[in-house]
């Protein structure tokens, strides 16, 4: 929003070019995790559409060749957005800072995971590489939709149907190595004030241009793995052994092997491309009925082919593994794996005998290019406009919107816990706390979601599923976690806001449940945020935590001298009901910053 600019003439109309220009990383045009990238967008663009600029690059991911094979892909709610960590923008000097956001990647997950719609889902699929929800690889048992489980139109990797050009049909024997991923295209839109959360023309001449420096992730929290093959997400979602053989034969407990698995028609396993399973992935069975249990192995089963074979004209998908690697190992689970009893799962990332330690893919981005949308005033009007500001003492002042954040540590012990809040703006908008799980997870613990931030659980399990059995998060350090809080306020230079405690037990159950103040509350802030609030599904897996400053467009709270703090309670009396990680709590602060321009300097005021 500009504001002081009078000297604009609304009276008549002028005609507007419109190109997009591309320029390409300075330092670089290929770069991998934890590096930086600078872009530098001169004065000779003098004016441009942040909204419709946009980052542009190739992504390839790379699997570890030392462990077993998996499908990779990245977050399926953000997409590419998850390969930045940090954005700072400055002026053309380079040394004045315009606006930062440290913990980028954690802002976008917010405004996506709240502000979603299958229409916009399905366009980010196409240009910044999120998952999408796919009929063909739908689960059949009640789970809950997944995002990431879109395996046969994948933007990562290509699909198991035999050689281009085969039938979906044709088996698979080749191993599913680095020769089977494919370069992604994303054009990803940055979400700072200057760009893709303002809608107002950016003069850049007045900044002597702008120097953009992304600071890429590391590889912790970056990959993710099919919920279909997962043992710790939607486990109602794997495929489910039919036999050891196309008659539905057992394997016995007592050592028996077999040389082949065949997987019954269900969760969408009608076809080699349908199948969620690669070659040379690890594979084991674990038991439908309580306790959830696990087979052990006397050691690991790789698939060595896919195929599908018709048993009574039927299509049914053969897994073939190795002679003699399946008998059941002394000790073991002391059951027979019976056709229908077991769901199959992967175990190339998550072997609980023998963790997998020291996994270490990695990601490369080539190309990078930033698509700047340049908009072409009349000479006429431009030189109007710069007089009419040398008449008016030579000072331009426009407004961003932007977002800065601020971290506290708290212990799961901590029962009574106060978080300080810094809002020491002058046109405050709105508080969102996000507590993430703090804890240092291997890469492939937090890929499958293995020991980490358990989101929901079966309210019986002896009774039957609920939902997706156990979900554990796959996104540590990104999203939110509950941590069954209890109740929590705001305090306002010393008040409390609003004048009771809002509490969130229900909401915080590992069981389900809806507290509606807190949803009140939390919609409140995000729309104050400017995020549109289109969804809610992912309010107890991306957790937030709200608090409204300012509500309107044009409202705004001057927080400067305030004091601001968030007090959480956890008064869980049982196992279930009490914290189980230590938090590192993310607190975005939205405000409306003011650029100055004064003859050569800019500057900022907050």
């Amino acid at each position: 929003m500009f504001i002081n600019m009078s000297f604009f003439n609304t009276q008549g109309k002028i005609n507007l070019e419109q190109t997009d220009i591309r320029i390409s990383a300075e330092n670089g045009l290929s770069f991998k995790q934890d590096q930086v990238v600078g872009i530098y967008i001169p004065p000779s663009i003098k004016y441009f559409s942040g909204k419709d600029s946009y980052l542009q690059f190739d992504c390839l991911l790379k699997q570890d060749d030392a462990q077993g094979r998996t499908r990779l892909m990245l977050d399926s709610g953000i997409g590419g957005q998850a390969l930045i960590s940090q954005i700072r923008t400055y002026a053309g000097n380079r040394g004045t800072l315009l606006e930062e956001n440290t913990q980028y990647n954690t802002y976008v997950a917010v405004k996506y995971d709240y502000s979603r719609t299958d229409t916009e889902q399905n366009k980010r699929f196409l240009t910044e590489g999120c998952g999408v929800y796919d009929p063909k690889t739908r689960g059949e048992f009640g789970s809950t939709k997944s995002l990431q489980n879109s395996y046969v139109t994948s933007q990562y990797f290509q699909t198991i149907s035999g050689e281009p050009g085969e039938s979906p049909n044709a088996g698979e024997t080749r191993e599913f190595d680095n020769d089977f991923m494919v370069k992604c295209k994303m054009t990803l839109p940055l979400h700072t004030g200057i760009f893709a959360d303002n809608d107002k023309v950016f003069p850049n001449l007045l900044t002597d241009g702008l120097y953009i420096e992304l600071t890429l992730a590391g590889i912790r929290n970056t990959f993710r793995q099919l919920d279909s093959v997962n043992a710790n997400r939607r486990l109602t979602q794997n495929p489910v052994f039919f036999g050891g053989d196309n008659t539905g034969a057992k394997i016995d407990k007592d050592g028996g092997g077999s040389n082949a698995i065949y997987l019954e028609q269900t969760n969408s396993c009608v076809s080699v491309q349908n199948c969620p399973f690669v070659v040379g992935e690890f594979i084991n069975f674990v038991e439908k009925a309580s306790p959830y249990r696990r087979i052990k192995l006397d050691s690991p089963a790789p698939i060595t082919g896919v195929s599908v074979e018709v048993v009574d004209g039927k299509n049914m998908i053969k897994l073939d593994v190795q002679v003699d690697t399946l008998p059941v190992a002394s000790g073991g689970l002391d059951l027979d794996i019976e056709s229908g009893d077991f769901w199959v799962i992967s175990e190339s990332l998550d072997n609980v005998e023998t963790p997998v330690t020291g996994w270490s893919p990695s990601y490369e981005i080539s190309n990078v290019e930033m698509v700047v949308h340049q908009i072409t005033m009349p000479p006429s009007y431009e030189k109007s406009m710069l007089s009419a500001v040398r008449e008016k003492g030579g000072v331009i002042e426009f407004d961003i919107p932007s977002v800065t954040c601020s971290t506290h540590s708290t212990l799961k012990s901590d029962t009574q816990a106060v978080i300080p809040l810094n809002i020491e703006f002058s046109r405050a908008k709105s508080i969102l706390c996000v507590p993430t799980d703090a804890t240092i997870y291997e890469p492939a613990f937090s890929c499958a979601g293995l020991g980490t931030y358990l989101q929901t659980n079966d309210k019986d399990a002896g009774a039957g599923f609920y939902e997706d059995h156990q979900l554990h998060s796959c996104r540590t350090g990104l999203e939110g976690c509950s941590n069954c809080l209890s109740a929590y306020s705001f305090f306002l230079n010393g008040k409390q806001v609003p004048s009771r405690d809002i509490s969130t037990k229900k909401i915080t159950s590992k069981f389900g449940g809806i507290d509606a103040n807190f949803l009140v509350e939390l919609e409140k802030a995000l729309v104050s945020a400017g995020i549109t609030v289109n969804n809610f599904t992912e309010y107890n897996r991306n957790f937030v935590v709200g608090r409204m400053l300012a509500i309107g467009e044009n409202a705004v709270f001057d927080g400067r001298g305030r004091s601001c703090r968030l007090n959480v309670r956890y008064e869980g009396t049982t196992e279930a009901t009490q914290p189980s990680v230590n938090m590192l709590w993310k607190n975005f602060i939205f405000h409306i910053r003011k650029m100055v321009v004064k003859g050569n300097s800019v500057s900022v005021e907050v």
